[in-house]
């Protein structure tokens, strides 16, 4: 076997690996609500198919068609799934359920949120939600400097945001004075937490507990 076939071999399986990699990526993502990152992972896909097939038809069409034919597979089961996941992204979700809250400061050195914007506390108040339901969240940032909102497994603001139920983030917050909303469903009961992202401010008390029920 030549060199160039050899080259042209494990190019193929690197390119098949990668397939079934990113394939698995995308399967395994909780929610597919960032449309970009979900089409740059489909596009690297049929890249890297498009890629396989040049290989075996053009350059060396004798290897073995047994990779091409997983290859196929694979790519196969991936176009069906993003097919089911963006007919359900390109479908607007009905909020059934509406919260507000307001961020701000309870004091020079605690920070919190509140229901109303005279009536901010720390930790901020507990929202409670019912799986199933579909969420309209509301923030108010009525304080001196940016905040957002996020709902997080745990009171830290590096914690992972459940349901893409975030407003803004700890780099880019909502501006004083200003508000911004976010509408998410609710899949998975639980005791979780709602913090605001911006470095610090967790740890001023800018957090709230998150009570789901099945």
């Amino acid at each position: 076997m030549s060199r160039k076939t050899d080259y042209l071999r494990v190019t193929a399986i690197l390119l098949l690996l990668f397939l079934i990699v990113v394939g698995i990526s995308v399967w395994l993502l909780d929610q597919v609500t960032q449309q970009r990152t979900f089409g740059f992972l489909m596009s690297a896909e049929f890249i890297a198919f498009a890629m396989l097939v040049y290989i075996f038809y053009e350059q060396n069409p004798g290897v073995s068609k047994k990779l091409l034919t997983t290859g196929f597979v694979a790519l196969g089961i991936l176009v069906i799934l993003a097919a089911l996941t963006l007919v359900g992204v390109s479908a607007p979700l009905k909020p059934n359920v509406s919260e507000t809250l307001y961020a701000g400061q309870v004091s020079l050195i605690k920070y919190g949120f509140g229901n109303n914007a005279t009536a901010i506390i720390s930790p901020g108040p507990t929202l409670n939600f019912t799986v199933g339901e579909i969420v309209n969240m509301t923030v108010y940032n009525v304080g001196t400097m940016g905040h957002n909102w996020a709902l997080t497994t745990s009171n830290a603001t590096s914690a992972k945001v459940l349901f893409g139920a975030q407003i803004d983030s700890g780099s880019t917050p909502i501006p004083v004075n200003g508000s911004a909303s976010v509408v998410f469903k609710v899949t998975k009961p639980g005791n979780y937490y709602y913090v605001c992202q911006v470095p610090g401010h967790v740890q001023l008390g800018m957090w709230g507990n998150v009570v789901i029920i099945p």
